[in-house]
């Protein structure tokens, strides 16, 4: 079996798969068509992260003996997942992972925006003394309102940070179903708009979320209003977020993602004074890398053995007749 992976696995990967083809293909890899040459032969292959470059039909076109694919991290939005179920290639992913990591983050990006700490930080760099900033006023996340969209691995923990540090918690979520964790409380999306002090996304990238926050959402949003994004750019409406943010519709927003990533290096979120941005980095941390490693190594294991991966996105195919992976076949 033609094993591919990133090479940011070598070291992860040993021997496990000895007696197998395991080839390696460099993590820093910007050409679609070098990439698509080297699945070409391979039957699975293990992605490190998104690359910087849009998925595209070519990649598998020529991957006729293509099965299985598995991607560190929580999302399977760089996948054409309509063209790889309907060509039968398996899809998993390590789904909550990463999960302690971006709440970490979201906390940070939400204390940053209402405490103007990196403010206070500059003032002192320039030899300053300034404990009362000109522009908008420090505020505490206790006694808040904070409105969490999206309940799952990510969400439910960002909804204990902020009840742990005094702050009201409402939450929306698709599935609702989900029990929340104490204190917080369910409430529709509208009320949680209009109500939220910091309103935090945690959802992901499907048909049903794209652009769920706009112009809409933004003109009933507290003027005092920051909004945090750890989830995926394209939740968002960037350019109806650019537009509140530069009349003051809303005070201020913590971004890790955008709808186009890397985002530009002259792109006007770098340089708002009242947006803080981060490289879609909530996801990491040395203990999430090693975790996401060996998430992958051990799903691909599973996969080489015979069993059925863990954590795939698109489960219903294993009943399909476009299945590849015939021994993993459902009745």
């Amino acid at each position: 079996m033609i094993i591919l992976l990133d090479d940011a696995y070598r070291q992860g990967c040993g021997d496990r798969f000895a007696g197998h083809d395991v080839r390696w293909f460099p993590s820093s890899i910007t050409d679609p068509g070098a990439l698509a040459e080297a699945m070409r032969d391979a039957e699975v292959v293990g992605f490190r992260r998104v690359l910087p470059f849009a998925f595209s039909p070519d990649m598998v076109s020529h991957a006729e003996g293509l099965k299985f694919i598995h991607r560190s991290g929580s999302g399977a939005d760089w996948f054409d997942m309509t063209l790889l179920s309907e060509l039968g290639i398996l899809v998993a992913v390590n789904s909550g992972f990463n999960s302690p990591s971006v709440a970490e983050h979201t906390v940070v990006l939400t204390l940053l925006c209402l405490r103007r700490t990196l403010d206070f930080i500059a003032s002192m760099e320039r030899g300053e003394w300034l404990r009362d900033l000109p522009g908008a006023p420090v505020m505490m996340l206790s006694g808040k309102t904070v409105g969490v969209i999206g309940v799952g691995a990510i969400g439910s923990k960002v909804i204990r940070a902020m009840t742990g540090l005094g702050a009201r918690v409402l939450c929306a979520q698709r599935d609702d179903a989900v029990t929340l964790p104490e204190g917080a409380q369910w409430a529709d999306i509208d009320t949680i708009v209009e109500q939220a002090d910091v309103l935090t996304l945690h959802v992901p990238l499907v048909p049903e979320t794209h652009h769920m926050i706009g112009a809409r959402e933004f003109a009933r949003m507290k003027p005092n209003a920051v909004l945090i994004n750890t989830s995926r750019g394209p939740v968002v409406d960037q350019k109806a977020l650019i537009a509140a943010l530069e009349a003051g519709r809303i005070r201020a927003a913590g971004l890790d993602v955008f709808e186009d990533e890397p985002l530009a290096p002259d792109h006007i979120l770098r340089r708002m004074p009242n947006v803080i941005t981060t490289p879609h980095v909530g996801g990491a941390g040395i203990e999430i890398i090693e975790m996401q490693v060996e998430g992958t190594l051990s799903n691909i294991a599973r996969y080489v053995e015979g069993l059925c991966p863990e954590r795939l996105v698109n489960p219903g195919i294993l009943s399909s007749p476009a299945l590849r992976a015939r021994h993993l076949a459902r009745s």
